[in-house]
């Protein structure tokens, strides 16, 4: 039997980082694709801007102010969407942080203290980390869920512009990534990643910036990516009809890590 004639009824996304960039438009996508969706950002400014946005009602789209790292928030928000929703189907751990380089011609490594690596892999690596673990019992109850965790370029090849912290938090998805896909899979649930190369939001700044114009030059397509173009991969990975893709990692990078 499909994964797409087991799974029924309307299916409750959670996306993390989803106020803002790719998360924003993963969110957008998702509720264009009639799921319900809940999604969470450390700023509660920013999660009221989202929901203003949207406009959708209650029993449609869910957020607050979480920080990942905290898990007994993170566990009590999930609780809170089963109790407004229903039991979570697919997750998607987009939230990360990306410190600057305070001296552009200085190494990163001079320049990152252990405290700084400790919230980037506690943000990006651990936080998907505890998220996978708690929803993923109610997947394997259920037979079936979706697992899609964001990546990054940096974590497939030598990172041109992001740190070490960076690179080895997204090194460690894909890790994680194929690890869970291993466990899950007999259960009906794919667990996947998406490795994205320079897309441009509000995040990366405007294309002009220098940090861009250099990019760009690796980019054999020779433009730079959109959220919405990640937001795409991810509703087709978070379909019923991708039951035997798990364990992958898709470069959305313009030729970047090919070249």
């Amino acid at each position: 039997m499909l994964e797409s004639e087991k799974h029924s009824g309307r299916c409750v996304a959670l996306v993390t980082g989803g106020a803002r960039g790719i998360g924003l438009e993963i969110v957008r996508r998702f509720l264009a694709d009639g799921y319900l969706v809940a999604f969470v950002a450390t700023r509660a400014e920013h999660v009221k801007r989202a929901l203003d946005l949207f406009g959708c009602p209650e029993d449609r789209l869910y957020a607050d102010q979480i920080d990942i790292t905290c898990h007994n928030e993170v566990d009590v928000f999930v609780n809170r969407i089963r109790a407004r929703l229903g039991e979570i189907g697919i997750l998607v751990n987009n939230a990360g942080i990306s410190p600057q380089r305070a001296v552009q011609d200085a190494s990163w490594l001079s320049q990152t203290s252990f405290d700084e690596w400790a919230r980037v892999i506690d943000v990006n690596l651990n936080g998907a980390f505890n998220l996978i673990r708690l929803v993923a019992p109610a997947m394997i109850a259920q037979g079936y869920g979706r697992i899609i965790n964001i990546g990054s370029l940096a974590g497939r090849a030598m990172p041109m512009i992001a740190g070490p912290h960076y690179a080895a938090s997204k090194a460690g998805l894909v890790g994680l990534t194929r690890a869970a896909a291993r466990d899950l899979a007999p259960h009906g649930v794919t667990v996947n990643c998406i490795a994205p190369g320079r897309i441009l939001s509000g995040l990366t700044g405007p294309p002009e910036a220098a940090v861009n114009r250099s990019a760009l030059t690796r980019i054999p397509v020779g433009r730079f990516g959109a959220a919405e173009e990640v937001a795409h991969v991810a509703s087709f990975l978070a379909s019923p009809m991708t039951g035997f893709i798990t364990g992958a990692t898709i470069d959305i990078t313009g030729g970047e890590f090919a070249a």
